[in-house]
């Protein structure tokens, strides 16, 4: 597939946003760290302070988190963990934006987390926003909206700026231009062939809760144009969709042998996918409560029931048409691995092929998971 410039300047951009957040550090801004898609960034923003991702997606880390945390643990929670904690004795470069929040904000989903933030406490001021985990209820969003606030409080006294209702109208704006510049992107995956591999696609996914809004939204312009530009010969290959865990940045490796053997990734229906920025907020209600209403119908794993998920699943299987999906997990991720079996019922029923990978952040496993993606292939073929 062609090669995007836009993508590399996104690859090049890590040196340029650490200088940035550094010399934002010097004025007196907030940088606050978030691992979640449940965290609300217009909060964040409001109050003046910038924000950068937590998640580890390297598996030289999950050793030093090892020694905190048991073995049977998901990566990326070790690999967070390990990245934050390091102080450089290991001889492990841990990324420089690890070091650099002056707040971890985190939240209430999956138990392995909830346990590790009252570790990293200890090393770092964390707020947790509390998750209320039946999300269909009113009395959930009324919990959620609840805790919203308290949120905001939190953000107000730690920059020590008022969280206005204007200015959260205007984040809200601007997180929305955002999500519906990736729908545009997303919507030219749907051509057959799509013009943009799904690597390419993953590696902009992974960068966009570290680059600062404005130059997120520079690159995807760039990047859609370029897209729109390409014209590709028509040569079917299996359309696949991912499902199930977060693919953090330094991790792509299950979507690499999936184009590497021959077929293209059109759509992830993952937290690096479209649960990021499928639903916009609701412009002309009351900023709070369309966050909450936004926010808490995320459908994470740690949700009960979850139906909502299965039926996001089969209705982004139908707008994509994929030929199959590959459903991911991380080892020990215990919510989407239990989830596993819902979603393969419900595809099957759907008349959806799909091929379940569970894995982890190293490469011993990278001869076995490509002889199934073959065989998946070629059946699919």
């Amino acid at each position: 597939m062609k090669r995007f410039k836009s993508l590399d300047y996104i690859k090049n951009s890590y040196n340029a946003r650490i200088s940035q957040i550094a010399k934002e550090r010097k004025t007196g801004k907030k940088i606050v760290g978030t691992f979640c898609l449940f965290v609300p960034d217009e909060i964040i923003f409001a109050a003046g302070a910038d924000r950068i991702i937590l998640c580890g997606g390297k598996n030289e880390t999950v050793s030093i988190a090892e020694q905190y945390l048991p073995r049977n643990v998901c990566p990326l929670v070790k690999s967070s963990f390990g990245s934050i904690v390091n102080n450089g004795c290991s001889g492990v470069k841990s990324c420089s934006h690890f070091g650099m929040v002056d707040m971890v904000v985190a939240e209430n989903t999956c138990d392995s987390k909830k346990k590790m933030y009252e570790l990293l406490g200890d090393y770092v001021p964390t707020y947790v926003i509390d998750l209320p985990q039946r999300p269909d209820s009113p009395e959930a969003l009324k919990y959620f909206l609840g805790e919203l606030y308290k949120f905001k409080g939190a953000m107000e006294q730690l920059t020590g700026n008022k969280v206005t209702i204007e200015q959260l109208k205007k984040e809200i704006e601007s997180s929305n231009e955002t999500r519906k510049l990736f729908h545009k992107l997303y919507g030219l995956r749907k051509m057959d062939p799509p013009p943009i591999s799904g690597v390419d696609v993953l590696k902009v996914l992974q960068k966009q809760y570290f680059l600062s809004t404005d130059e997120l939204k520079k690159s995807l312009r760039m990047l859609i144009c370029e897209v729109e530009q390409v014209e590709v010969e028509w040569a079917h290959k299996p359309r696949i969709m991912i499902s199930g865990c977060p693919m953090a940045g330094g991790n792509t490796k299950v979507p690499e042998i999936i184009e590497s053997k021959g077929g293209v990734i059109v759509a992830e229906e993952s937290c690096t996918g479209t649960r990021s920025f499928w639903d916009l907020v609701d412009e002309d209600k009351d900023p709070m409560l369309a966050l909450a209403e936004r926010y808490i119908k995320i459908p994470c794993s740690c949700m009960s029931p979850n139906d909502r998920r299965i039926d996001n699943i089969l209705e982004l299987a139908r707008e994509f048409k994929v030929d199959g999906v590959v459903y991911y997990t991380l080892q020990f991720c215990h919510g989407y691995n239990i989830e596993r079996y819902k979603v393969q019922q419900a595809l099957k029923k759907a008349g959806i092929p799909m091929l379940a990978i569970e894995t982890d952040y190293g490469d011993s496993d990278l001869e076995q998971i490509g002889l199934r993606v073959d065989a998946f292939m070629e059946m699919l073929a």
